[in-house]
Formats: structure tokens, sequence, C-alpha cells
């Protein structure tokens, strides 16, 4: 694995200058991206409500500080509770996929892809991978901003994905949603199997993922390549640097 990424927040004297591309809505980011999770992972229907998803660009311009340039993800779910959260605590937990868990991927052609997972207690999990189950950095030293609200048996969650943590030239996507014990763990997927080619889930299998057009969701020229933020650095750049 790669060296842990800690933000380094290299501010200009004068501040960070608002480019074009942080607040210039065109026809691309004003769709935004929906989806919605209404099949297990070998494409049979729910007995639940589907997951909704629901992506778009968000630009914040904060004084002193490095802006603020995320992908703001809403996630509506039902509320299983099984099995039993992590820990009493929030935050970055190594095996979330293990719980209650939403996960969204990130891929381009290159075969690298970025994975986060967000569980319904406020717990999170980001990996940086640069080929099939390659992860590059380790889980604890990236946060996410996670909140959370409940109405009855349903789950609101609300995550801001940063722009430097895509690889460049995102192309495709897939998403997951996980939750059950022992012989009732359920595994849903928005792209699921549907050649039965695959007999256990495997989210990682990138000819299940399907095409996304980045731009809905981040401004045009910002995701040519990886992102060299003023707080986070180029996450990527052992990756580019190694092609």
């Amino acid at each position: 694995m790669a060296n842990r990424f800690p933000p380094i927040e290299l501010i200009p004297a004068r501040g960070e200058i608002v480019r074009d591309e942080d607040v210039k809505l065109n026809q691309h980011l004003l769709k935004g991206a929906e989806f919605v999770i209404n099949k297990t992972w070998d494409n049979q229907d729910l007995d639940h409500d589907p997951i909704r998803i629901s992506m778009r660009w968000h630009f914040e311009k904060i004084p002193r500080r490095p802006h603020k340039r995320v992908i703001r993800v809403q996630i509506q779910a039902p509320l299983f509770d099984d099995p039993e959260p992590p820990n009493e605590g929030t935050g970055y937990v190594s095996n979330l996929y293990d719980y209650e868990v939403v996960e969204l991927f990130f891929m381009n052609d290159k075969g690298h892809y970025l994975e986060v997972e967000v569980g319904p207690h406020g717990h999170w999990l980001v990996l940086l991978f640069d080929g099939y189950r390659h992860c590059i950095n380790k889980g604890e030293d990236i946060d996410l901003e996670v909140t959370n609200q409940f109405d009855m048996d349903v789950w609101n969650c609300t995550a801001e994905i940063p722009l430097a943590y895509l690889p460049g030239e995102v192309t495709s996507f897939n998403a997951y949603a996980i939750h059950g014990s022992g012989a009732d763990r359920h595994y849903e997927a928005l792209y699921p199997v549907t050649d039965g080619a695959v007999k256990e889930p495997d989210f990682h299998l990138k000819q299940y993922f399907q095409p996304f057009d980045i731009r809905r969701v981040v401004p045009e020229g910002y995701n040519r390549k990886a992102y060299t933020d003023l707080k986070y650095g180029n996450m990527w750049d052992s990756v580019e640097n190694a092609e």
C-alpha cells in the first residue's frame, strides 16, 4: 500500500482562487445523477423498498482555507440495523463491508477506481485501487464528511466526496448495498450480474460496471486527470508516475 494522505492545506497568501468551473453550471451539471438499486447482486427483485442515490456537484468558497470541491451524495435506504453497528462512535471502520453499508465505485478505463462506503451510523471507508482489488492506501488515512438522519425505518445519508479522491477520467460506475447477518446476508447491486458467470458477489468486477458521464457531477475539465487539491495534494501521483 502507498503512503498515507494527511491533509497538507497549502494556502496561497491571498487565498485560493475561484475558477469558472467551480460556479458555472452547464447542461451536464444541471442534470446531476440519479440511481436506484432495486436488484440483488445476481439480478433478482428486492423484497424491500429500493435504495435511491442522488449525486450533485457542490462548490463552497471558504475564506483562508482550501475551497470545497465535492460530489455531494444523498442516499435514501431502508434501515435494517442488522448487523449491529461496528462501534458506538463514528468514523473510519476498516471492515465496514461486513456491516450494513452502501458502496459507491468510480472507475476509469485504466482500471483505477475509488470505493466509498458509508454506513447508517456515521461510519465510512474510502479506498483507492490501481487495479482489481489492489489497494494503494490505508483506509484510516482518508476522512469523509457524512451526516445521517433517520425517519422511522428509513436511513437518509449525505456524504461529500472530494474531487481529489477520484482517479482521472472516470468513465464507469456501480453501486451496492449490503445488510443482514450470517445466512441472511443480502447483497444488492445497481448493475447486477446478469449472465450467470459469477457464483458469489464480487463488487470489484469491472465488466459489470456501466458507463457514467462524470460531467454530470464534476465540471468539465476537472477530471481529465486526477485533481491536485490544496488540501489533499495529488492522491493518485504514485499511480500516474508509474505509467
